[in-house]
């Protein structure tokens, strides 16, 4: 891996122990740096909103699907291709159709305000949560792996951890 600064040693570290905790294969990225902070994840970032859109119960698996393309394969996930391939493997009806929405204006708009969201609510690292509360409605937000549970217990649901026994 090439040098990428404290800040990115660290965010590549910190993807390979998430991956080793939750249990998903890690392979590291050839070039990080180039990877992450120079050629980014604009494509993906907006077929992920066009699927939020279009396709909600899709969402979570197109997710973990670029997931796995970039820090497990170490593929291209700007690649329209790859992104098409997450899309079908998250179980979208019509990835064409989901990529080309994903270049239109409502992707576009969905993504800003995503980020807007995430910026307004002080969002300062990944994974932040924002979720509602089932009683008082109010948003509540959090910040990194170590919330989940505490994210359960708001919402009324118990964590069971990243990987629960089978039953």
């Amino acid at each position: 891996t090439q040098s990428t600064g404290s800040s990115g040693i660290n965010a590549e570290y910190g993807v390979q122990r998430a991956g080793e905790m939750m249990g998903l294969p890690y392979k590291p990225v050839a070039n990080f740096a180039q990877t992450v902070f120079i050629r980014g994840s604009l494509p993906t970032l907006k077929a992920l909103a066009a699927c939020q859109l279009h396709h909600p119960e899709c969402l979570e698996e197109m997710t973990r699907q670029a997931w796995l393309g970039l820090y497990s394969r170490d593929i291209d996930i700007t690649d329209s291709d790859n992104v098409r391939s997450f899309a079908a493997a998250a179980g979208v009806p019509d990835p064409e159709g989901l990529f080309e929405l994903s270049k239109g204006d409502e992707a576009r708009q969905q993504l800003i305000d995503n980020t807007t969201e995430a910026l307004d609510s002080k969002c300062f690292g990944a994974p932040w949560y924002t979720v509602e509360h089932p009683v008082t409605g109010r948003r509540e937000k959090f910040f990194g792996h170590d919330r989940v549970e505490m994210l359960g217990w708001v919402i009324g649901k118990e964590y069971k951890g990243h990987n629960p026994p089978q039953e």
